[in-house]
């Protein structure tokens, strides 16, 4: 089986077309040694695209698990800004310093010194106006924690985020029912 490879949005990384999305591994609580099978096989077919969330409760550890020894063979993109651990509560959501504890977190759960990819997740047109949260990616991407930075969300905030020259990857919703963001 051949899997078909793109370039990602504004970046030169080039992804497989199919990729792995975390977010079950976390809500499900799918155990480690099926992620570690899951994460094999789509390795050895040519996945290199994985995707996680600080917010996929368990998600980011077990895929660091499963890509030991295999971090150069993937691209690794995450999600942050949200409120996930009990130490998150000094905090407000969006804020720089969320976003740099986040990040470094990522880092430590996906057992890596560098994130290819790190998105906002989900926050509102007004947060990403207000330029904070841009702000504290490109700071992590400008220290070398990530490689590229990007928004994860709909509609008029997914717009407004393609259109800012710091924002190289939009993540967003679209299925056979909802496919409004495609404009």
């Amino acid at each position: 089986m051949s899997i078909e490879h793109t370039t990602l949005g504004r970046t030169e990384l080039s992804v497989s077309r199919l990729g792995f999305g975390g977010a079950p591994v976390g809500f499900l609580e799918t155990g480690q040694s099926q992620v570690d099978r899951v994460v094999k096989l789509l390795l050895d077919h040519g996945v290199n695209l994985f995707d996680t969330a600080a917010g996929y409760d368990g998600s980011e550890e077990s895929l660091g698990h499963a890509l030991d020894g295999r971090r150069d063979d993937v691209v690794l993109v995450t999600k942050c800004g949200r409120r996930v651990d009990a130490d998150d509560h000094d905090f407000g959501a969006f804020t720089a310093p969320l976003i740099a504890d986040s990040i470094d977190r990522s880092l430590r759960r996906l057992r890596t010194d560098h994130l290819d990819v790190v998105l906002l997740h989900s926050c509102g047109l007004d947060v990403l106006k207000d330029g904070e949260a841009l702000g504290a990616l490109a700071e992590a991407r400008d220290a070398g924690k990530t490689r590229f930075i990007g928004y994860s969300g709909d509609n008029d905030a997914a717009a407004w985020a393609a259109a800012q020259a710091d924002v190289s990857v939009i993540e967003m919703s679209v299925n056979i029912v909802d496919q409004h963001n495609l404009d």
